[in-house]
Parts: structure tokens; C-alpha cells; sequence
């Protein structure tokens, strides 16, 4: 049989269309099930192609082939298109499981402080904020409660004012509420390293409360990537901003940062009024308890003075550390030694905060968690040129409290019996009585001798 004249035509036609990667067929694919996958796809098909070809070209007329061989190859692709979208789904799932457990992580709550905002007037002078403006009081940021499932990072900014829904009627042209992301933890990117910032604003040229979302590539390249107008999530009279980040929409980061901000301009510019919060590593650091000694162990009826410190898995700095005992059921007491300052710093960095641990002679004999809550000071430096005020040079230190729980283990015994009593006799004093005695002994060998002699 002679060889069809359009046979390397209709060949190289049909692997450009199945074969290349720009195809619709295998976009899919290398969205999904990755390249090693396409390869098999690619081969898998390949393969069937030449014995489709060799089914067909060689056993039928040159005149008659082309459509029997197109209806096999549309059925060899129908079959072929079963398998992926199974590989696709569980894929899928397998890879939205991995990427959310990381930044899942139930309410946290960071307290702001009350009334620390500060405050610039048209002299460029910077002050502590005085609060007396009619809208002051709704950019005062008290604490922050913020959550995330996974997708969506959900924040409450819980305010020392009302928010109103129409500032510009308390003499406010701008008043804007939003969060600055650090998505790589390098100060060197985005705008002075912030790389994101989510906003919610109130613009007199607007009107209204308006939602926007940027990225920023350098101090003066940014791209808008949200915009939303009108938004209905801000009320009159209420207390609380409520705040939302699609996490997909900043390249769903493992490990950020994140800083909430508000700012109140009057007409003008007569008046600005900021307040910040320090920076918060999402997602939160984990923290434990190091005690010295360690570990902590206790007789019935015994008190141990010992001293306890914060370690963190994070490099999240602070100036105190308080510890608090709390839901201590048992009847053993934690004090807090009163002759030393309770302050500590993360990672070892500080002198361990001195506790007495008291244990009563009828003290169940075990182990004992008791939960101690920590009140963590942070504190951290905003890259003031991120504000663009002109004639304004800001240095503001940021500062903000984390309230968080770590466990104290202690361990409590039996009294020591008679032999025990002996053993540790022996192990404080055996040392010296051996010493003394083998001097006795020897300086009565010398005597025994000379008088032998």
C-alpha cells in the first residue's frame, strides 16, 4: 500500500494540538496534577496515537484512513480524560489541606493601649494625642481581635470612640482604618517593607466609605488590586471596625506579618491624629515555660524558691513579660517572690522571673500543669516614610500587649523514707565527714606508728 502524501501533516497538526503546553488540554494538567504527571499524560497519549496509527495507516487505503483514524483518536481522548480530573480532585484537596493548616489559628487578641495615639499639628509638630477633636476618640485603637481559617484573615479594630458614618460632618475630610502586611518579613520590599495594605476610608471627595487593596513593589510603584465602593460594613455609633483579607489575594504567605492602623485628618490638614499597633507575626508564636531548675520537683510539705522563663518559636521581641497564675485547682501555691521584680524576656534574653512554690503535706502526689497567664509588652519601630505627609517627618514607636497561657509543671513526691533521708544526708555531708575521717584516720596511723616503734 502506498504511503498517503498528507500523512505528515495531519501528524504534526495533531501532536501541536494534544502535545503543547499551550494547549487547553494540558493546562489543566500542569494547574493541577504537575509536570511529572503531563509527562505520563504526554506519553500515554503518544503511545496510543502510534497504535492508533498503526491500526489505521496500515491497514486501510490511503482514500479511507483520515476518518477512521480521527473517530479513534476523539474516543482515545474521551477515555484518556477520565483519569486526570480524578488525580486533579484529590490533588486539590491534598494541597488545600497543607496550605491552610498552616495559617489556621482560633482568636487571638492584641491589646493596644488606651489613648497612646499621637498627634500632628500644621506646625509639624508631633505630640502625644490630646483627644479633644469630635472624631479623636474613634481612631483610638484599644485592642484587636484577629482569626484566620485559612483563606481569609478576619480582624476587630475595638475603638475608644464611635465610628460616624458621615465624618465630614464632625469637621473630618479623611478618616481610614486598614492593615499593613509584611509578607516576606524583608524590610527591603514592597513600600519600606510593606508589601500589601488593605484600607477602609472616608474621603470627602467621595462621600462615602470606600474599600481598597494595593500592592506595593517599591515607594512609588503600586497596583491596585481590590476596589470596592460603597461600602455598607461601616455604621453610625458603632465601636468596632471590622476588617477582611483574602489571604489568596497577598499570595497566601505561610508566615507574615501584619500591622492595624487608623487616621483622623481634619479640613484642611488643621489636625492629624494616628494610632498604630505594633507588629503581629501571623501566624501567633507558640509559647512555653523554661524553669530553673528544671524540672521542678517538690516533697509533700516542701517550698522551693525558683525562677521561670518565656521561650518563643518566633523572634518576636519584648521589654517585660508578666505572669499571672490562673485556674490553679490544685492546693498548691505559685507566688510571686517579693523580693525580686517579676520580669523576664523571651528566648532566655532576661533574668528569669522568681517565683516560691509551696506545696501543702497533703498535696496529692503527681504531676501538676498549672496554666499561668502571660502578659507579653512588644514594641517595634513603623517605617514612618510609609506616611506620605508633606513638611511631616515621623518616628513613631509602635508598642502593644499579648495576653497568651503557658503551663508550669511540677512534679510533687512522697516524703523521703529513712534510707532516702541517709542517702541525702551522705550526698550534702559524705564529702566532708570522708575527709575529716581519713585525716583522723591518718593523723591515728601516725600515732599508732611512733608509738609502736
Amino acid at each position: 500500500m502506498g504511503f498517503c502524501p498528507r500523512f505528515s501533516q495531519y501528524i504534526l497538526k495533531i501532536s501541536t494540538i494534544l502535545l503543547s503546553d499551550d494547549s487547553k488540554w494540558f493546562y489543566g494538567y500542569s494547574n493541577c496534577i504537575g509536570r511529572q504527571t503531563i509527562s505520563i499524560s504526554i506519553s500515554t497519549i503518544y503511545l496510543t496515537l502510534e497504535y492508533i496509527l498503526k491500526e489505521t495507516v496500515f491497514t486501510l487505503k490511503c482514500d479511507i484512513w483520515l476518518p477512521v483514524f480521527i473517530s479513534r483518536v476523539f474516543v482515545a481522548i474521551i477515555l484518556l480524560g477520565f483519569v486526570p480530573p480524578l488525580s486533579c480532585k484529590d490533588t486539590f484537596a491534598q494541597l488545600s489541606t497543607q496550605s491552610s493548616s498552616l495559617s489556621v489559628f482560633p482568636r487571638h487578641e492584641v491589646n493596644a493601649g488606651i489613648r497612646n495615639g499621637i498627634q500632628v499639628n500644621m506646625s509639624a509638630q508631633t505630640i502625644k494625642a490630646d483627644y479633644k477633636g469630635l472624631v479623636d476618640n474613634s481612631s483610638d485603637i484599644q485592642k484587636v481581635t484577629y482569626s484566620s481559617n485559612g483563606k481569609v484573615l478576619n480582624a476587630t479594630l475595638w475603638l475608644g470612640g464611635v465610628v460616624r458614618e458621615k465624618p465630614s460632618t464632625y469637621g473630618a475630610s479623611t478618616v481610614a482604618y486598614g492593615i499593613l502586611v509584611d509578607a516576606d518579613n524583608n524590610p527591603t520590599t514592597g513600600k519600606f517593607g510593606v508589601d500589601y495594605q488593605k484600607e477602609i476610608q472616608w474621603n470627602n471627595k467621595t462621600k462615602s466609605w470606600n474599600s481598597i487593596l494595593v500592592e506595593y513593589s517599591s515607594p512609588i510603584h503600586f497596583r491596585t488590586i481590590e476596589l470596592q465602593k460603597n461600602n455598607t460594613g461601616v455604621l453610625d455609633n458603632q465601636n468596632y471596625i471590622s476588617l477582611s483579607l483574602d489571604l489568596n489575594s497577598i499570595t497566601s504567605p505561610d508566615n507574615y506579618r501584619v500591622l492595624f492602623y487608623s487616621t483622623v485628618i481634619y479640613n484642611n490638614s488643621s489636625k492629624i491624629v494616628l494610632d498604630l499597633t505594633n507588629w503581629v507575626d501571623i501566624p501567633p508564636p507558640e509559647f512555653t515555660i523554661s524553669a530553673l531548675p528544671d524540672p521542678v520537683i517538690l516533697r509533700q510539705g516542701e517550698q522551693k524558691d525558683i525562677g521561670i522563663q518565656l521561650k518563643s518559636n518566633s523572634g518576636i521581641t519584648t521589654s517585660a513579660v508578666g505572669f499571672i497564675p490562673a485556674e490553679n485547682y490544685s492546693n498548691i501555691r505559685v507566688e510571686f517572690n517579693p523580693d525580686s521584680v517579676n520580669r523576664s524576656s523571651l528566648d532566655g534574653a532576661g533574668a528569669p522571673a522568681p517565683f516560691r512554690i509551696v506545696v501543702p503535706a497533703n498535696a496529692q502526689i503527681g504531676q501538676y500543669t498549672i496554666p499561668m497567664l502571660v502578659n507579653i509588652s512588644t514594641g517595634s519601630l513603623f517605617p514612618s516614610k510609609f506616611i506620605n505627609l508633606p513638611k511631616f517627618n515621623l518616628s513613631v514607636p509602635t508598642q502593644g500587649y499579648v495576653s497568651t497561657k503557658a503551663n508550669l509543671t511540677i512534679s510533687v513526691l512522697a516524703p523521703p523514707d529513712i534510707g532516702e533521708q541517709l542517702k541525702d544526708f551522705w550526698t550534702v555531708y559524705g564529702g566532708t565527714i570522708s575527709i575529716l575521717f581519713a585525716g583522723f584516720a591518718g593523723a591515728f596511723s601516725t600515732y599508732l606508728f611512733d608509738h609502736l616503734k
